[in-house]
């Protein structure tokens, strides 16, 4: 029995092990993001939420990244 969970517990283990840590988190999320541009049939059927969150996202990219609207 003991060495039935000696492999998961050899895995939960293993699963702990940290990342180095980033310098400027802000470079590595604008390495990973781009403006969000929908197009015109897109954005109409967009809900109030959905316009409010890509306003946002593209807000953020404006003063991290210096996006142009």
């Amino acid at each position: 029995m003991g060495k039935a969970l000696i492999a998961p517990a050899l895995l939960l283990l293993s699963a702990c092990v940290t990342a180095a840590p980033v310098e400027d988190p802000r470079k590595v999320w604008c390495d990973h993001n781009t403006p969000r541009r929908p197009s015109l049939a897109v954005v109409q059927i967009m809900t109030r939420g959905e316009l409010d969150e890509m306003n946002s996202f593209n807000g953020k990219g404006a003063d991290w990244c210096g996006w142009k609207p």
